[in-house]
């Protein structure tokens, strides 16, 4: 089954009927009670956030300057947040405010130690425990959390050969999404789902048409979405996995 497909809509006839805008309204994000709940409410924007990321740094390579709070590619130079790493060794995770022994500048901490806070806030165990073990792909997923909830720029794994390490990104450098090109939506949510294993598509195409700006109508196994007169419809099996995405863009 195809993940998605384009409808390309034409003049009406006068015998077709006219969209109902009615039935669409604003939505807002849910409360959080767990780290899949933060993650599927950041995904969606922050994996495209990270695309466009890709395109500005080419296929330069990384360097690290902890005492001047940098990251570098080729010319670019970008400061930093750090957020935790993964070993490759015991694919464990162990955040930044926990890694004691890398002497990391308190500084770029910061939100680290706020994710550490909410978590203390929440009760939620992940964001308290300083090092456990994870499942692949884990890293992406702290990484878009973090970019979402910091409204940064971007994320980026630096892989250094033994793990790597998450850093949250935030410079003018980097372009803004623009929200009004809808067709990128088509594209970036099927590659988000292919790549990362998310449990709910269904929650998480929801934030993600919320961050851009859509008005939404939602029923049990369909989302619609709303904007500039073009409609986006996504339709879910019932374990909230996407079955189809059309839009008339």
């Amino acid at each position: 089954m195809s993940i998605f497909k384009k409808i390309f809509g034409g003049e009406k006839s006068k015998d077709e009927p006219q969209n109902d805008f009615t039935k669409f309204s604003k939505s807002i994000k849910s409360d959080f009670h767990n780290l899949q709940d933060l993650v599927e409410q950041n995904a969606g924007l922050s994996f495209e956030k990270q695309m466009v990321f890709v395109d500005v740094i080419g296929s330069n390579s990384w360097e690290l300057d902890m005492g001047k709070g940098v990251i570098t590619f080729g010319n670019l130079e970008f400061p930093i947040q750090i957020i935790g790493s993964l070993s490759f060794n015991s694919y464990s995770w162990m955040w930044g405010w926990a890694n004691t022994q890398s002497s990391m500048p308190e500084n770029l901490l910061i939100q680290s130690n706020k994710l550490k806070e909410i978590g203390e806030q929440k009760n939620i165990k992940e964001l308290t425990d300083g090092h456990f073990n994870v499942d692949k792909g884990f890293e992406h997923k702290i990484g878009m959390m973090a970019c979402g909830l910091f409204k940064a720029k971007s994320y980026y794994c630096a892989n250094y050969g033994q793990g790597t390490l998450v850093v949250t990104i935030d410079d003018n450098k980097i372009p803004q999404i623009d929200k009004n090109r809808l067709e990128k939506v088509m594209t970036s949510f099927p590659q988000l789902i292919s790549g990362i294993d998310l449990l709910n598509h269904k929650n998480t195409f929801k934030n993600y048409m919320i961050d851009r700006d859509f008005e939404l109508n939602i029923s049990e196994n369909k989302i619609e979405g709303l904007k500039n007169k073009k409609i986006l419809v996504a339709e879910f099996d019932e374990l909230n996995r996407l079955k189809s995405l059309n839009g008339k863009i």
